[in-house]
């Protein structure tokens, strides 16, 4: 059933609903450190009243139903109170609000949004609403057409959980293009942020996963490109970062980040786990291009990194399965506290150590992304059992504070030219080894360290 109300400002729209729901969260199967879900519940909208909304000013909704917008709204919004579930159509709508969002969602079970045709957003948000899109409920975007937002704080922001399902997204923010409070979760869609602040991001120490299954994923960002304040999953899809000044801005010059500023760069970072399974990921970033300070699991994908700091760093342990890396400009090309490779293809050009299973060491502790976990009485391990590895390293090609095991694989490290460094080079005293019981191994470099 479809109604047309024309609706004046601050005019109530009321029509009665209420649903209840049984929902369950199904495991797909990758690795998960985590066990917090992500994703919104699914409704169906099918049975519910929809309501053609021709109000130009303030739109208020109190009751769960289907809401198609297809006037502008000059200086105004649209708010969500309400218990029940709602969905907005925006239909090639421009809505701009000069003192707050231009959708705000006080309360709601769950708020869809899809999208049709040509949609601009643009708000002069608040710091008690700070997005363009604020919700205080689940939200879930999805349609086949495009949304633009400027925002002079943050772009979409909700405090429960985020889920983009499909439909074109285009943000300029001052501050955080999206935040997703509990979990953000892309299944599809195109997404561009260009953020004066960190690109995408969670923020619930309880919860706070990101989920990355698929769609178009392109941010330029200020500040970090993705960070999830728990665990990452990287499952699918495309992701372009550019942090920064990008790498051009490198750790290898005496003058790298010593202005004072101490904002974080980084393109992908997790406060725990981050869990790579495919995906084709391009990151250009001024600080590490992938970082955990838990652990980096790479089981698939293509991932291509140029860095101002370190290629891939882990806190704790960096695995590698399968894929395909290529860090093109690194200072540590890949470091850890300990280091497994089983397969991939890997290749590494860094202007210190390109492999390098350590804590950090005296005079890298206090550079940005360094391990500051390291303990001299620590054991650390860099382990080669498969896969093919290409160092080109400025500093030690393979490098660990405690041992090196070399079970299988094709390396070929092309060392360093000083002699101050090795093609290969683990730890000193008698209680560490270098063993090779298979693979090939071919490494070259200056003789100082030989």
């Amino acid at each position: 059933m479809k109604k047309k109300i024309l609706i004046g400002g601050g005019i109530t729209l009321v029509v009665g609903f209420l649903v209840f729901l049984i929902i369950y969260n199904i495991n797909n199967g990758e690795e998960k450190q985590n066990d917090s879900s992500t994703g919104v519940a699914t409704v169906d909208f099918s049975s519910y009243e929809e309501t053609e909304v021709t109000s130009n000013s303030n739109v208020n909704i109190t009751s769960a139903g289907v809401y198609n917008i297809t006037n502008d709204i000059s200086n105004g919004s649209i708010t969500i109170n309400t218990t029940g579930d709602v969905k907005l159509i925006l239909d090639g709508v421009t809505i701009t609000n000069e003192s707050g969002p231009c959708i705000k969602v006080i309360s709601a079970s769950n708020v869809y949004i899809e999208i049709k045709g040509t949609n601009y957003l643009k708000s002069s948000t608040t710091e008690e609403y700070n997005g363009t899109i604020y919700a205080e409920s689940d939200l879930l975007l999805l349609g086949d057409g495009t949304l633009n937002i400027e925002s002079n704080i943050d772009g979409i922001v909700t405090k429960d959980d985020l889920q983009i399902d499909s439909g074109t997204y285009n943000i300029i923010s001052s501050d955080d293009g999206i935040v997703g409070r509990d979990s953000i979760q892309i299944n599809n869609g195109t997404i561009t942020i260009t953020s004066g602040g960190d690109g995408l991001k969670s923020t619930n120490e309880e919860k706070g996963v990101i989920d990355i299954n698929g769609g178009t994923l392109n941010i330029v960002s200020s500040k970090d490109g993705i960070q999830s304040i728990t665990d990452l999953n990287i499952n699918g899809g495309t992701i372009n970062i550019k942090t920064g000044s990008g790498s051009a801005t490198s750790s290898s010059n005496s003058n790298w980040r010593n202005s004072g500023d101490t904002d974080s760069m980084k393109g992908i970072k997790t406060e725990q786990n981050l869990y790579i399974n495919g995906g084709t990921i391009d990151i250009n970033s001024e600080d590490d291009s992938i970082h955990s300070n838990g652990n980096v699991t790479i089981k698939g994908g293509t991932i291509t990194a140029s860095s101002g700091d370190d290629g891939i760093h882990a806190d704790k342990d960096v695995s590698i399965k399968d894929g395909k890396i290529t860090i093109t400009k690194s200072y540590e090309g890949i470091e850890g506290a300990n280091i497994t490779v089983d397969g991939g293809d890997i290749s590494v050009t860094s202007s210190d150590d390109g492999f390098n299973a350590a804590g950090g060491d005296g005079s890298t502790m206090n550079r940005p992304g360094a391990n500051n976990t390291y303990s001299s009485g620590t054991t650390y391990t860099l382990t080669i059992n498969g896969g093919k590895i290409y160092v080109n390293a400025s500093g030690d090609g393979l490098d660990s504070n405690g041992n090196i095991f070399i079970t299988g694989g094709t390396i070929f490290v092309d060392g360093p030219t000083n002699s101050g460094n090795g093609a290969l080079d683990y730890g000193d005293g008698g209680s560490y080894k270098f063993e090779i019981t298979g693979g090939t191994l071919i490494a070259v470099g200056s003789s100082g360290m030989a």
